[in-house]
């Protein structure tokens, strides 16, 4: 009986081992992709092919088609001109993300390729002095 027993308690944290590991998942990967909107009004709208950036009704909204995009940056063309522009992300998570644009005083706006962009406009290089936070709509 007692050889019944331990089987039985064996099989059991064996089972439980099983269980726990099969059960335990990696968590999800927050997607950069939607919409994103900030306290103050303006907001995100990032798919796999295109950026729009809506400015609250100031005036510099923008339309971009996207080239890139790393675990940190999202490169990017107005469609009207062959320049390039970068949007910098950090901390997204599911619900929230914050961006900023590259700028830095006295640096470039834009450059006329995309690896130029990529070399560019780097929070190294001094670009991305300031993030604002946004959530997912």
């Amino acid at each position: 009986m007692f050889k019944k027993f331990k089987f039985s308690l064996l099989a059991i944290a064996f089972a439980m081992f099983v269980g726990v590991f099969v059960s335990c998942s990696e968590p999800k990967s927050a997607s950069i992709y939607g919409e994103w909107q900030s306290p103050d009004g303006d907001g995100y709208s990032i798919s796999e092919t295109t950026v729009v950036y809506d400015d609250g009704g100031w005036g510099f909204g923008y339309t971009g088609a996207i080239e890139e995009i790393t675990n940190d940056y999202i490169f990017y063309s107005l469609e009207e001109e062959t320049k390039f522009y970068a949007i910098c992300y950090k901390n997204l998570t599911e619900i929230s993300c914050e961006f900023s644009n590259a700028y830095k005083a006295g640096g470039k706006t834009y450059c006329n390729s995309l690896e130029d962009a990529k070399n560019e406009f780097t929070v190294e290089n001094g670009y991305y002095g300031y993030f604002a936070e946004y959530v997912r709509k």
